[in-house]
């Protein structure tokens, strides 16, 4: 950890989760606005069927992704040095932080697909390093 700035790491790990979640508000919106009916109601049986998806889990992971490589972005512009391990520290916070999440949710009747959670966790450092090389870049751009 020589060299590394815990509050930048922290500040990544941050700005993922809540771009994640706000990204996770706006896909579901997206997704199941065709599903309502005139009252706003979402009839349940559709819902469960677009959460399992494959268009959906897939959109929804790029996006999960897309959020940890702008958190390690972020992180890595903030710390100012050392920007890959920066972000691949960042992607390793969040996969930390979502192993969390998944462990305090109750198990569901039918799982996601074996291939959704193996894609989630094994692309997230590639996505936190890919935003910390961009970070570098842009800074040796600016320099």
């Amino acid at each position: 950890m020589d060299g590394l700035s815990v509050r930048a790491i922290l500040l990544g790990v941050v700005v993922d989760s809540l771009a994640s979640f706000a990204a996770g508000l706006v896909l579901a919106t997206i997704f199941v606005a065709p599903h309502t009916d005139g009252a706003g109601k979402v009839d349940q049986e559709a819902l469960e069927a677009l959460a399992r998806s494959s268009e959906f889990l897939l959109v929804n992971i790029l996006a999960g992704l897309s959020c940890t490589a702008f958190g390690a972005y972020v992180g890595a512009r903030r710390a100012g040095g050392a920007f890959i391990r920066h972000g691949a520290w960042i992607a390793l916070g969040s996969a930390g932080l979502a192993l969390m999440f998944f462990a305090a949710q109750p198990p569901t009747a039918e799982p996601l697909p074996l291939w959704i959670d193996i894609s989630r966790f094994a692309l997230l450092l590639p996505a936190g390093v890919l935003g910390g090389a961009l970070a570098s870049f842009v800074q040796r751009g600016a320099a």
